[in-house]
């Protein structure tokens, strides 16, 4: 397989995961020129027949490895990918002219509170075991919209699966959750709006852990609690005000249809 890197792209993706791979086939719908990366062959395969044009990137390769030019380059690598590909990310990042950084809603601290961008602390993420704060650092603020996002669910990540037969801890506590369309149309949004610096991405109607489960099927109670006052909350007040709106503004709503199509 050859890699043509003089094309000229509308995008390109860093990490074609679930969420990368979603973006790319949005951008091939409306006819966008995009190339996406990925470690493994076969994924790279996957990728060519769907459309987007597929470039090997590895965490520890070579700095000065080549990829596609592109306008908008969308980094959806997981935080476990590690510093060095992140740094290299960022590297890549400057001959663009705007990017867009999945990060997470890990960069606020574990306690009751509501959370906006400006709470962010340096803290070790508990899922990634990375500083995501450091890594967000690592970009051109004045070029860079940071997504911090939600627990995602949406097609083929079911809300059920975050359980994993485990009990509901806190289950009065707020829901922090986003479904993969309100990503993808941030995304959209804060690529055409220019909108720099970090905005959370939290579906914004309160709802208690127990009730967002309960929805999904993925446990048993009825009825089940309201959102307890206090909690951890984080806030999409930013993005909001800047003209975006969620399709999916109730977690619990769309969890509950998404519960339905299953049967």
């Amino acid at each position: 397989m050859a890699w043509d890197v003089k094309k000229d792209f509308d995008w390109g993706i860093l990490g074609c995961g679930w969420l990368g791979t979603a973006w790319g086939l949005q951008c091939t719908s409306r006819e966008n020129r995009v190339w996406g990366s990925a470690r493994r062959p076969e994924a790279l395969a996957s990728l060519e027949q769907v459309g987007i044009h597929p470039v090997p990137f590895s965490s520890d390769g070579d700095e000065a490895q080549a990829l596609p030019e592109c306008q908008t380059i969308l980094i959806a690598l997981p935080p476990s990918a590690g510093a060095e590909a992140f740094q290299r990310a960022a590297k890549l990042a400057e001959a663009c002219e705007w990017t867009v950084l999945i990060s997470s809603t890990s960069v606020y601290p574990g306690d009751d509170g509501e959370y906006r961008e400006s709470d962010a602390t340096r803290r070790i993420s508990p899922h990634s075991g990375m500083c995501l704060l450091d890594l967000e650092h690592l970009f051109n603020p004045e070029t860079t919209s940071i997504l911090r996002a939600g627990g995602l669910f949406g097609p083929s990540r079911h809300p059920g699966q975050f359980l994993r037969g485990r009990p509901l801890a806190r289950p009065t506590d707020p829901v922090n959750m986003v479904h993969l369309t309100d990503v993808l149309r941030a995304i959209a949004h804060v690529s055409r709006t220019r909108l720099a610096g970090a905005s959370n991405l939290v579906a914004p109607v309160l709802t208690s852990r127990e009730a967002f489960y309960t929805a999904a099927g993925a446990v048993t109670v009825n009825p089940p609690s309201p959102a307890r006052a206090g909690g951890r909350r984080v806030l999409s007040d930013r993005i909001v005000a800047s003209g975006f709106s969620f399709q999916h503004p109730d977690p619990a709503r769309v969890a509950a249809d998404m519960s339905r199509s299953a049967e």
